[in-house]
C-alpha cells in the first residue's frame, strides 16, 4: 500500500476558531492523508514574547475591543511584514522536516511568506479561511508568485472575495465552499429525539445562549433579562470551562414557567444547536457558520462594537434576513419573544434560509486537495515538481 501524502497545517491559539478548523480538517482528511499541525505565530515570538496569542485572547476576554482593533489594524501587519523572511524560513524548515506534499494555512497575516516557502519547495499552497472578512488574510498577497495556489471562502461578500480580488488574487484561484464546518453538523438527530434525551418539555421554546470566552460576563445578564421577562422558555447556556461562570448561572432564579440548563464544556455542541429554536451569540464566524447550518434564527450581541473583522458576520446575518442585533439588554426579551412567537417573522426566516447556499466545505475540500496535488479520484498521481525533486 502506498504511503499517505502529508499535509502541513498552519494553525493558531488565537481564539478557538483556528483550532476547531484544524480539527475539522483532521476529521475530513485523516483517513487519506497524514496531517501535521504547527503554530507559526507561537514559534515566531514577536519581541521575544512566547505568548503573543495569549495576549490577544486576554484582550478579548477582558472586552478590550477598541485596543484590540487598534493593535490589529495598525501594528500587527507591519510586525509580520518585518519578519517575512523569518516566517518563510520557518515554514521551509517544517516542509523539509515533515516531507510535506501540500501546505494549508488556517491563519491570517503570514500567507505571502508561506506561499513563497511552498513555491520554492515546489508544492501547492491552500488557504482555508475561517473569517468572512479577509483583509487580514490578504496581507501582502498581491506579491504572490506561486501558481499552485487556491483559497476557500465562506461567501462572496465584498469583504471576502472582494478583498482577495483587490489583492490581485485571480477568481479561478478562489472557491466559495463555505467556512469549515464540523462533520457533526451535517447529519444530526432530530429535534424531537434530542428533546427526549435532554428531558426538555415539548411545550417550551429553547433559546441557546453561546457567548464564548470573550462574552462570559454577558451570559448572566442575558439569562436574567430573558428568563425573568418572558414565559415558557427553556434557556441552554454554555459556560465552557469557566467554572465560576457556571456557578453564577446556576444561582439565577428564572421567572415562573421558565427553566435553565447550564452546560459545561462539551463535544456535543452540535446537539445543542439542533435542539434550539433560537441562538443569542457574539458575531464570531464559527458560531454563525454553525447556526446557519442548523437554520437557526440568530440574535447577535451588539452591546459593544465587535472586533472589526467580525462585522462581516453580522452583515451576513442581516443581508440574509435570518436574524437581528441586540443593542441593549432592555430590548433583549422583546426581540427574543418576536423571533420565538411571531409566526410571520418566523416564516420570513424560514423562507430566507431556503435562499442560502448549502455549506459545501465537507464535500469539496478533499477533491480540491486531490486536484491541487495532481491526484484523481482513483488515486493515480500525476508527477509534480515536488515529487520529481524528491525522486532525484
Amino acid at each position: 500500500m502506498p504511503s499517505k501524502k502529508k499535509l502541513l497545517i498552519l494553525s493558531s491559539f488565537g481564539g478557538y476558531g483556528h483550532i476547531a478548523s484544524a480539527n475539522t480538517l483532521d476529521a475530513l482528511l485523516s483517513d487519506e492523508y497524514d496531517l501535521d499541525v504547527v503554530y507559526p505565530i507561537k514559534e515566531l515570538r514577536i519581541f521575544k514574547l512566547p505568548h503573543g496569542e495569549a495576549f490577544y485572547n486576554y484582550l478579548l476576554m477582558n472586552n478590550m475591543t477598541r485596543l484590540t482593533n487598534w493593535i490589529v489594524r495598525w501594528i500587527t501587519a507591519p510586525l509580520f511584514q518585518q519578519r517575512r523572511k523569518k516566517i518563510e524560513c520557518m515554514i521551509d524548515k517544517h516542509i523539509r522536516e515533515k516531507k510535506s506534499d501540500l501546505v494549508i494555512s488556517l491563519i491570517p497575516f503570514v500567507n505571502y511568506p508561506v506561499s513563497e516557502a511552498a513555491r520554492k519547495m515546489g508544492i501547492p499552497f491552500l488557504i482555508v479561511t475561517t473569517d468572512n472578512d479577509l483583509h487580514n488574510w490578504a496581507c501582502d498577497l498581491y506579491k504572490k508568485k506561486h501558481n499552485q495556489f487556491k483559497v476557500t471562502l465562506g461567501s462572496d461578500l465584498s469583504t471576502s472575495k472582494g478583498a482577495l480580488l483587490a489583492a490581485n488574487i485571480l477568481e479561478e484561484e478562489m472557491e466559495v465552499t463555505g467556512l469549515p464546518l464540523r462533520p457533526e453538523f451535517i447529519q444530526m438527530k432530530s429535534k424531537q429525539e434530542l428533546r427526549s434525551e435532554y428531558e426538555i418539555p415539548k411545550d417550551k421554546n429553547i433559546v441557546l445562549i453561546m457567548m464564548g470566552g470573550t462574552g462570559a460576563h454577558l451570559s448572566c445578564q442575558y439569562v436574567k433579562a430573558i428568563s425573568q421577562n418572558l414565559q415558557n422558555v427553556h434557556l441552554i447556556v454554555c459556560a465552557g470551562r469557566n467554572k465560576k461562570l457556571g456557578k453564577k448561572l446556576k444561582s439565577i432564579q428564572p421567572g415562573k414557567g421558565n427553566t435553565i440548563d447550564v452546560i459545561p464544556f462539551t463535544e456535543k455542541v452540535h446537539e445543542l444547536f439542533a435542539l434550539s429554536d433560537l441562538i443569542i451569540t457574539k458575531p464570531g464566524p464559527g458560531t454563525i457558520n454553525e447556526a446557519i447550518a442548523c437554520k437557526l434564527p440568530i440574535l447577535i450581541d451588539r452591546l459593544k462594537p465587535p472586533v472589526f473583522w467580525e462585522k462581516a458576520n453580522l452583515d451576513l446575518v442581516l443581508k440574509y434576513g435570518i436574524g437581528a442585533c441586540i443593542r441593549s439588554l432592555e430590548e433583549a426579551p422583546e426581540m427574543v419573544g418576536r423571533f420565538l412567537f411571531d409566526e410571520q417573522l418566523r416564516e420570513s426566516v424560514i423562507r430566507a434560509y431556503k435562499e442560502i447556499p448549502t455549506n459545501q466545505f465537507a464535500n469539496r475540500i478533499k477533491p480540491l486537495i486531490q486536484e491541487m496535488m495532481g491526484q484523481n479520484i482513483s488515486g493515480e498521481v500525476v508527477m509534480t515538481s515536488r515529487s520529481m525533486n524528491l525522486s532525484n
